[in-house]
C-alpha cells in the first residue's frame, strides 16, 4: 500500500497492490530480464520507434513493435525461454499498460511518457532512473524542467504504478472504486499536488519557473520523501525483486 496525497477535499488516496499482482510483476520482470536491464536501454528502444512518428505519438502497433524489440534484447540475459503462460501474461500486462497511458482512449500514446513511466519496471537505482527521466524530458537540454514538465515527470511514474494497483480508497476512509475516472483524477491531482510542493519549497530560495535535477533531489531528501513516499517504489528491490 502507498499514500497518494492530492489537493482534493479528501486529501488523497490509499492505493493497494495485492500480493498476487506483485508476484505477477516479479515473474514478468525476472523471466523477461527486464529487471536486469538499465532504464536507458529500454527507453532508447521506445524512443527509437517514435522517431518517425508525429509529436512522439505511437499507435498500439508501434507500441507492440517497441516492446518486442525491448524483450528481444532483455531476454538475452536470462537462461530459459518464456513459457506459453508467461507470454500470455506478458501480452495481457502490456495491453493494460498501453491502456493506462492511453487515458483518453485515443488509440495512441506519447512515447516520452511511456519511456519515462516504464523505468519503474527496469533495473537500476531509483536515483539513476530519476536522473535519466529528467534528461529525457529536458528536450531543450538546458538542464532545467518547468513546472509543467515536473508534473509530467511525476505523472509518468504514477501511471505505471496505478496500472498494477488493486484498489483505491480515499484517505478519509471512504471507498471510491477503481474506475477510469478515479484513476485519472488520482494521477492528475497527485501529480499537480506533488509539483506544487516542489516549487513552493523553491520559493524560499528564489522565485523560479524551472528547476534542475539537483533542486528536485534536495527537495526530496530534505522532506519531500514524506510527500511522495511512493517514489521509493522505483527501486524494484524494495517490493518486487
Amino acid at each position: 500500500k502507498f499514500h497518494l496525497l492530492t489537493n482534493n477535499a479528501h486529501h488523497g488516496y490509499m492505493i493497494s497492490i495485492e500480493p498476487s499482482h506483485v508476484n505477477l510483476l516479479k515473474r514478468l520482470v525476472t523471466e523477461t530480464g527486464l529487471c536486469q536491464t538499465d532504464a536507458s536501454t529500454v527507453c532508447n528502444f521506445i524512443l527509437g520507434e517514435a522517431k518517425s512518428c508525429e509529436d512522439s505519438k505511437i499507435t498500439k502497433k508501434s507500441f507492440d513493435t517497441a516492446m518486442n524489440n525491448v524483450f528481444s534484447h532483455t531476454t538475452r540475459s536470462v537462461s530459459s525461454t518464456l513459457s506459453k503462460s508467461t507470454q500470455l501474461e506478458l501480452s495481457e500486462f502490456l495491453d493494460k499498460l498501453f491502456g493506462a497511458f492511453d487515458w483518453a482512449n485515443a488509440g495512441f500514446i506519447n512515447a516520452l511518457d511511456l519511456a519515462c513511466g516504464i523505468t519503474v519496471l527496469c533495473g537500476g537505482r531509483k536515483s539513476d532512473k530519476l536522473e535519466h527521466v529528467f534528461e529525457i524530458l529536458d528536450e531543450d537540454k538546458d538542464s532545467l524542467l518547468s513546472r509543467q514538465e515536473i508534473t509530467r515527470f511525476i505523472r509518468s511514474f504514477l501511471i505505471t504504478l496505478t496500472s498494477v494497483s488493486s484498489s483505491f480508497t480515499l484517505l478519509d476512509g471512504n471507498p471510491c472504486g477503481k474506475t477510469e475516472s478515479t484513476i485519472s483524477t488520482a494521477i492528475e491531482t497527485g501529480s499537480e499536488w506533488a509539483t506544487s510542493q516542489v516549487f513552493d519549497s523553491m520559493k524560499q530560495k528564489s522565485a523560479t519557473a524551472c528547476i534542475c535535477f539537483d533542486d528536485f533531489g534536495e527537495w526530496y531528501t530534505k522532506g519531500g520523501y514524506q510527500s511522495i513516499p511512493w517514489l521509493e517504489l522505483l527501486d524494484l528491490r524494495k517490493w518486487v525483486v
